[in-house]
């Protein structure tokens, strides 16, 4: 196996099965051999609408690189691959819209990257929000491709349990006024003006706007979303031609099933995650107090979760 794929660093590479240039991003400890690579591998999957990988690979440093602090007692480290879905970042927009960014597409675009990698099977795949989505998607489609499946605060496409209630009752709270401001006034005609759009709308995602926006957004840095992507891949899944493929396929999962959910995600709400619990065998956990983006508001948690989760060790 080439070790150049698996560098540090931006890698491209083209699908045969599509003609799509498809984008990744490797993180790998300090010192990790290619067995180790191969063995403690993490692939995380990033939303399809634009946001791309940035917020996870700043959210989820602490899986390949812990501090000194906090890695006195041994930590396990972990290669952590980003991949971009079609349309985001150096991946490919198609030619036709229709095949942007739907849950199987996106999925198909997972099992060509495995094909590159040139392993049997993803040791471990993430995925957060509409990225949970298309892993989950993934792990339906190929259930003899995953080994562990790791699905946080995630989408079922076909499914919704916005909080609506919950959001509504927010607009007299002054730490999402700003939010509803920009909600109510959304407009977006370029690059530029979604990202602004976005960034101002964060804090509905959380329990505790006040004290963790700010961290999301140092996250994502100054990168531009992309307008492309936001508006075709809603539309492309909701417009699947089997609204309820997803939630049917739960019960052909076989990969090994975390859930991780904050309680208070006023976006993806929990009923999400119960039906997921019909994925033989899965386990589910809830933090109080915690919105969108469990390891932000719940770092310490999430992460031991995680680590527990993937060395097989008892909750």
């Amino acid at each position: 196996m080439s070790s150049t794929r698996w560098d540090p660093g931006i890698h491209r590479f083209m699908s045969p099965s599509t003609g799509l240039v498809l984008e990744y991003i490797v993180h790998r400890p300090v010192g990790a051999s290619m067995d180790d690579t191969r063995r403690n591998l993490i692939v995380a999957q990033c939303p399809g609408w634009g946001l791309g990988s940035e917020y996870l690979q700043q959210g989820l440093s602490d899986l390949w690189a812990p501090s000194s602090e906090r890695n006195q007692n041994g930590l396990s480290v972990y290669t952590v691959v980003f991949p971009h879905p079609r349309g985001t970042g150096g991946s490919s927009q198609p030619l036709w819209t229709g095949q942007m960014s739907s849950m199987p597409n996106m999925g198909s675009d997972l099992e060509d990257l495995r094909k590159h990698l040139e392993i049997e099977q993803f040791p471990v795949l993430l995925g957060h929000s509409n990225g949970g989505a298309i892993a989950l998607g993934y792990a339906e489609m190929y259930p003899d491709r995953v080994q562990k499946l790791i699905l946080i605060n995630h989408q079922i496409i076909g499914m919704q349990d916005r909080k609506t209630d919950k959001l509504i009752a927010t607009k007299d709270d002054p730490a999402y006024r700003g939010a509803w401001d920009n909600l109510l006034n959304r407009r977006a005609d370029t690059d530029e003006e979604l990202t602004d759009s976005v960034n101002a709308v964060w804090p509905l995602y959380f329990y505790d706007p006040a004290n963790y926006t700010d961290e999301l957004l140092r996250a994502i840095g100054d990168q531009k979303m992309s307008l492309w992507a936001y508006r075709y891949q809603g539309q492309c899944d909701r417009s699947v031609e089997h609204p309820t493929q997803m939630s049917d396929g739960l019960k052909y999962v076989r990969a090994k099933t975390l859930v991780i959910f904050g309680q208070d995600d006023m976006i993806i709400g929990l009923k999400i995650a119960v039906r997921t619990m019909e994925i033989p065998g899965a386990e589910l956990i809830t933090y109080r107090q915690c919105g969108h983006f469990p390891w932000i508001e719940k770092k310490e948690h999430t992460l031991r979760d995680i680590r527990r989760f993937i060395e097989g060790r008892q909750h």
